[in-house]
Parts: C-alpha cells; structure tokens; sequence
C-alpha cells in the first residue's frame, strides 16, 4: 500500500476526523458506475464503523487507505469523484481558515 501513496501523493490528502468524515460522504454519493461498486460498500463500512465509536485517528487512516487502494487497482478517478473530492475538501479549509 506504500506504494500507492508514493504514487498518487495527493490522494493522501485527508488530515483529519472532519476530513475524513466529508470524504466519506462523497464516496457515497458520487462517482462513476465503477467507483460506486467498489467505494461505496467500503465507505459504508467505515462510516458505520467510526459511528459506532471507532477510533477517531484510525478514520484519517481508513479513508487515505481506501482512496489509495482504489487508485492502486483502476488507476485513476472519474471527473466526477476528483471534482467532488476536491471542491469539498478545499471548501472545508477555506471554510476553517476564515
């Protein structure tokens, strides 16, 4: 898996809980027939897991893992998920920085 993140750096981008936890909610919304397939359930499962009281650090983990185990397997992401992934991710940190 080491080897995904040296590859797809950007793709390591999630930095905390509240990350983690928007990330989640855009791989179980968008994406193309084949990210649905295979993020989804995986998604599901992280989220269901961390609303059980997982651990909080293992969550930033999880959802780096996911994305580069995705991106390890099919190479690459629809439009769609990296826009989403994107415009979400750098709304929140505008969103905390003012």
């Amino acid at each position: 898996m080491s080897g995904a993140y040296t590859k797809y750096p950007f793709f390591n981008l999630i930095e905390n809980t509240e990350q983690a936890e928007l990330a989640l909610s855009v791989l179980l919304e968008y994406g193309s027939a084949r990210e649905r397939k295979y993020l989804r359930p995986e998604a599901q499962t992280l989220q269901q897991d961390f609303m059980r009281g997982g651990q909080q650090d293992s969550i930033k983990a999880a959802v780096n893992n996911l994305l580069a185990a995705y991106l390890e397997v099919h190479g690459e992401f629809s439009d769609e998920m990296t826009i989403f992934l994107s415009k979400s991710l750098i709304e929140q940190k505008l969103t905390k920085a003012a």
